[in-house]
């Protein structure tokens, strides 16, 4: 619901047995080609393709993702302005594709405080009208389905250590509140024509917590701004269960069985004894194999880039809001953060909370880097970050003469496979440049990274340190080994080069000379000087992955 599922499949090829059926199979494992789930009649479009030998059998292991992300080929350069209706607004996305919609409700019309269109289809669906009209969808095949709340209600009852056991439990309560204060519409005096108060009855639970205080243009009336205010806090911490789908069948007052279905709502009671709608997010599902690893996620709030995307587009709305209240230009997202710090000064958290909000919209997202090192390489995994804001992935292949990353392939292909670009790969130096270029080039071919990625010299080595006593290189010694390095990968069409290291490095172990500097500065607040990639953690999310906040 609200984003591309993925399909994930392996067989085997006899290569001596000509009558092998599955030949026809492998034949067709080319870029294209759509795939149907006989179980679910749902098509895919394959990603990857990766076969193995053994003995005298080709392992294929396959993934795909869902035909709805051919929404994405399709580049709206039409716009609309001023008030528009959903209806048009889909048919200038689905305009000159196969793709067809049907809106079940009813939606107002919207108006647009800028043009609506010049971006990808999927894009606009998932960015801008989803959170503009307040609608969710999901794809079956080529239709796009939209309503207001996708699934039915009291669908399960889940109660834990009851029906249910095998939880991995994921909680977040930074962001909860149970009170919040609105205006609406401004007369010509600049006063609110109506305002009202909203306090939650988990207030009894977390105590009165404030939200910051709402002002809707378009409304008028007091219980319309109240259903507004409602909407605007969260009164229970941001909650998400993963558990055994075997278990979530299991019957409980008078539910058998559970009604397991995306998008569907129940009902749980969590430790504390507080009972919350909560809503199943996704399922892994093996439709032709009898496996005891499918799962159930769900929670109290959907995790998906969408929720992301609109939060950060609301915010920006917000600040030009803002700027014409004032009577000024729209001001800067670092100052909104000096005048928020200024009024709020022992609202730690918030502050931090806004310039992790502020780094984001400045930079062109998210990008992650992995090695060996993140021994869970699964799709599930890459998909949880990207759930959580990750874009791109950058792969080490290797390091000095004598090892490959073993996880390389897997996890080029798993991040694909869970919506992230592959825009790089990394080499850890060790000071032989000729010898070292030409061991990373053959890695580049062999994994097919094509020649506009990034490639990337990790400078971090003690060994080659120019400034401990001792040292083997002189800088001018290092800063001629990296620039043979990468000459062998000019070369060969690699001209996307990046030099990566901490902060202290640039300048004192080598002087950069590549296109792009990769800065590593975990305690810095905001971009470091230079940076046209910054790491800003090695840990993100808690899950050792290293994050990087990305401008080119």
């Amino acid at each position: 619901m609200s984003n591309f599922s993925t399909l994930g499949f392996g067989f085997l090829v006899n290569n001596m047995d000509p009558s092998d059926s599955n030949k026809v199979g492998a034949d067709m494992m080319i870029p294209g080609t759509i795939i149907t789930v006989p179980e679910t009649g749902q098509q895919y479009r394959l990603l990857t393709s990766n076969p193995a030998s053994v003995g005298n059998m080709r392992n294929y292991t396959v993934s795909a993702i869902h035909v709805s992300k051919k929404l994405h080929d399709h580049y709206v350069g039409s716009v609309l302005t001023g008030t528009q209706s959903l209806k048009t607004c889909m048919d200038l996305i689905i305009k000159n594709t196969q793709f067809t919609y049907v809106i079940d409700g009813s939606f107002a019309n919207y108006a647009f405080s800028k043009n609506f269109g010049k971006g990808f289809a999927d894009e606009l669906l998932m960015q801008n009208l989803a959170g503009d009209f307040g609608f969710e969808y999901y794809f079956d095949n080529y239709v796009i389905h939209i309503a207001k709340k996708i699934g039915k209600s009291n669908a399960f009852v889940f109660v834990d250590n009851v029906n249910c056991s095998k939880i991995s439990e994921n909680n977040n309560y930074e962001n909860v509140t149970t009170h919040i204060t609105g205006e609406g519409k401004l007369d010509n005096n600049n006063k609110p024509v109506v305002t009202a108060e909203y306090t939650s009855p988990n207030a009894d639970v977390w105590g009165t917590i404030d939200a910051q205080p709402q002002q809707y243009d378009n409304i008028t009336d007091k219980n319309t701004l109240l259903a507004k205010l409602k909407a605007a806090i969260t009164d229970y911490p941001d909650i998400q269960y993963t558990m055994e789908y075997v278990d979530f069948k299991k019957q409980i007052y008078g539910f058998n069985p559970n009604d397991i279905a995306v998008g569907n709502s129940g009902w749980l009671r969590d430790r504390f004894g507080v009972d919350v709608e909560v809503r199943i997010n996704s399922m892994t599902k093996y439709p032709q194999e009898r496996r005891s690893d499918e799962t159930i996620t769900f929670g109290n709030k959907l995790f998906d880039p969408v929720v992301w995307e609109t939060a950060t587009r609301k915010a920006y709305e917000s600040n030009i809001k803002l700027g014409k209240e004032l009577k000024q230009d729209l001001i800067t997202l670092n100052q909104y953060y000096q005048q928020f710090k200024a009024d709020y000064s022992k609202q730690s958290s918030s502050i931090s909370g806004l310039q992790d909000q502020i780094n984001l919209l400045q930079s062109n997202g998210i990008v992650i880097d992995v090695s060996s090192n993140n021994v869970n390489s699964s799709t599930d995994w890459f998909a949880s970050l990207v759930a959580n804001g990750a874009k791109r992935l950058i792969v080490k292949l290797t390091q000095s003469t004598d090892y490959i990353n073993p996880l390389a392939a897997t996890q080029i292909a798993n991040g694909k496979s869970a919506g992230l670009d592959l825009v790089g790969c990394y080499h850890y130096f060790m000071g032989n440049g000729i010898a070292e270029g030409q061991y990373f080039l053959a890695q580049l071919k062999a994994n097919n990274v094509p020649t506009t990625a990034i490639v990337a010299c990790d400078i971090e080595n003690t060994s080659i340190d120019p400034t401990k006593p001792g040292a083997s290189f002189t800088k001018d010694e290092l800063n001629t080994q990296i620039a043979t390095f990468y000459k062998v990968l000019n070369n060969a069409g690699y001209t996307v080069t990046c030099d990566y290291a901490s902060a202290s490095h640039f300048g004192t172990w080598f002087d950069s000379a590549a296109r792009y500097r990769w800065i590593a500065s975990w305690d810095a607040s905001s971009k470091p000087a230079g940076a046209n990639i910054w790491q800003f953690s090695n840990n993100w999310l808690k899950r050792n992955v290293d994050a990087n906040y990305m401008y080119i």
